[in-house]
This record gives C-alpha cells, sequence and structure tokens, in this order.
C-alpha cells in the first residue's frame, strides 16, 4: 500500500563548509514491524541531526507498527513486510534521492552521522557505500540498555573527529549509507523473506559492482541489540542459517568461501549446543531447520522463501 508523496523535512542550519554535501539529495530509510516504541525513539533522535535537509522514510508492515503520536513533517510511510522487501519500498518511495542513510530501529544515532558520511562521500567520490563504527553492539552480546548507549555516544562526541577510514567489502545492516545515484537501481534481494538473513552482505555484494565501500570512524552509532519480545522462530532461522548462503552463492552474489563461511561455524555451533545444556532445545529447532535446508539443496532447491512454510515454534 503506497505512503504518502515524498517531502524533505524541514531543513535546519546547514553547517558551515560543507555545501558540497548538503547539496545532495538525502533520504533515511527505517524499516520496523511491531516495535512502535523502539521506532518512535530512533525517529525522535534523528530531528537532533546536524544536518536535517532529508526525506524520512518509515517502512512497516501495518499502522500498529507506527509510533504514537504525531510524526515529523514530511515522513513518508509505506507499507510492506520482511526486512529487504520493506527496505525496497522505502527506496521506491524516494526515487530522487542521491544518498540514501538505512538504520535499525534500534540503533541510536549521533547527532552528527549524516553531517560526517556526506562529508566523506563528497570527499571521496570513488565511494558508493559506507558503514560506520559501531561503539557498542547488542547484538553480540547483551542488550545495550538507552542510557549506556546515550553515555557511549556523548563521551565519542568529546573526542576529536579523526577523519580515519578502511575499505570494507561489507555494509553492516543496523548503520549504512550508499549512493543511489550511482548504483544503478540496485535493490535489496526480496526473496530472503521476514528478517533476510545476509542481506546486509548481499546488497554490499551488489554495491561493490558500481565501486568501493568504506568503513568511517567519525560515523557513529551504537547498535542496542533489543529482542523482539516474542519467541524466536528458530526452525525458520535455521533454515535461513544454511539456505540463504548457498542461494546467494547460486545466483552469484556470494563466492563459495564466503558461502562456507557463513554457514559452517552457525550449522557446527548449533550441532554442538544441541546435546545438552540450557540451550538445547532451541538449538535443535536450528538444527531442524538447517537439515531442512541441506535437503532442499541437495535436490536443487534453492528456496529461501520457504522459512514461511516452517512452523514458527515447536512446543
Amino acid at each position: 500500500m503506497p505512503g504518502s508523496t515524498p517531502r524533505s523535512s524541514r531543513p535546519a542550519r546547514r553547517p558551515a563548509g560543507a555545501d558540497d554535501a548538503t547539496a545532495a539529495r538525502t533520504a533515511v530509510v527505517l524499516a520496523s514491524a511491531n516495535r512502535p516504541e523502539l521506532l518512535g525513539e530512533v525517529v525522535a533522535d534523528l530531528q537532533r541531526q546536524t544536518h536535517r535537509d532529508f526525506t524520512l522514510v518509515l517502512s512497516v508492515p501495518d499502522r500498529a507498527s507506527l509510533p504514537a503520536g504525531p510524526l515529523p513533517e514530511g515522513t513518508v510511510v509505506v507499507h510492506d513486510r520482511g526486512l529487504a522487501a520493506q527496505r525496497n519500498a522505502g527506496l521506491a518511495a524516494v526515487p530522487e534521492a542521491t544518498h540514501v542513510f538505512c538504520f535499525d530501529d534500534d540503533a541510536v544515532v549521533r547527532e552528527d552521522f549524516l553531517e560526517q558520511a556526506l562529508r566523506f562521500f563528497a570527499d571521496h567520490p570513488d565511494v558508493v557505500g559506507l558503514t560506520g563504527r559501531v561503539l557498542l553492539d547488542g547484538a553480540a552480546g547483551e542488550e545495550v540498555v538507552r542510557a549506556e548507549a546515550d553515555d557511549a555516544l556523548a563521551a565519542s562526541s568529546a573526542e576529536p573527529l579523526s577523519g580515519a577510514w578502511a575499505p570494507s567489502r561489507e555494509l553492516y545492516g543496523c548503520n549504512f549509507a550508499f549512493r543511489a545515484d550511482a548504483v544503478g537501481g540496485e535493490q535489496f534481494d526480496a526473496r530472503l523473506p521476514l528478517y533476510s538473513w545476509l542481506e546486509d552482505h548481499d546488497f554490499a555484494r551488489r554495491l561493490m559492482r558500481h565501486g568501493a565501500l568504506a568503513k568511517v570512524q567519525d560515523c557513529v552509532i551504537v547498535h542496542r541489540g533489543v529482542k523482539s519480545g516474542g519467541r524466536m522462530a528458530h526452525e525458520r532461522l535455521g533454515y535461513s542459517q544454511v539456505m540463504n548462503p548457498a542461494y546467494l552463492h547460486h545466483v552469484g552474489s556470494f563466492p563459495m568461501w564466503l558461502t562456507l563461511y557463513e554457514t559452517l561455524p552457525r550449522a557446527a555451533k548449533n550441532l554442538v549446543r544441541a546435546v545438552r545444556g540450557p540451550e538445547a532445545d532451541w538449538r535443535r529447532e536450528r538444527v531442524r531447520g538447517n537439515l531442512r535446508a541441506a535437503g532442499d539443496i541437495a535436490r536443487r532447491r534453492f528456496t529461501p522463501e520457504r522459512i514461511l512454510e516452517l512452523p514458527v515454534s515447536r512446543d
């Protein structure tokens, strides 16, 4: 269901010395589902960006996923379901954008992220995509509480800008930006449904056909790693862990080494921890999904969308 016509959010004063960067037509796409409070937090955070001349796009499956209360002036709302499909819907809503930023709904974005990224793009015309520096990452461990995230970002703001960056072959899905006008209309693979396992890695490989990627130290966020609250669909996730890398190799996005790197360690971890211990029950569900995917691959069936046919959970 289409959203409203895209319009820019109300602009603030442009930072001095950033004329080239602020000449970009910028969009920020937030894909979220069933987490209206978290989405509301990142929407509010973005209104404090030092660069505010951007179109904000919220891509959600339904209105219940939107934050309570009024949205910022000029916000565009579009509807779809599944991370890759939602991001594609967001891109379709801003066809005039030259630069697009994507953040997870549990990202806490430092106030100068957009400004520093746009300046970096202006200074490095060969770079088509960038990802920032993640100070804390709850996805890699314990969930980061909001106060801890705020403290970490405040401390980083007191540091001088370094200008440091490094070439990258990845874009971390919780925070990345790309030149939409330089990548030939590349989109996210809509055959990767729901949480779209590895969609960020696949999209990075697509962008690399058009130019370089970079990890930029002065673009700073915290990724809180907030769990959704419901029971994880472990069999579905296990299926995606094996099927999605194989599918991406099949369509030419992943080389074999990357396919094996993304598959074998996770499958082995599931198998070992399914034997006993506090994780055994749900690890067995993931192993079931791993094996189901391996069976499909052995039959040359590369079907990432099959997770939609699998049970959400087993009691």
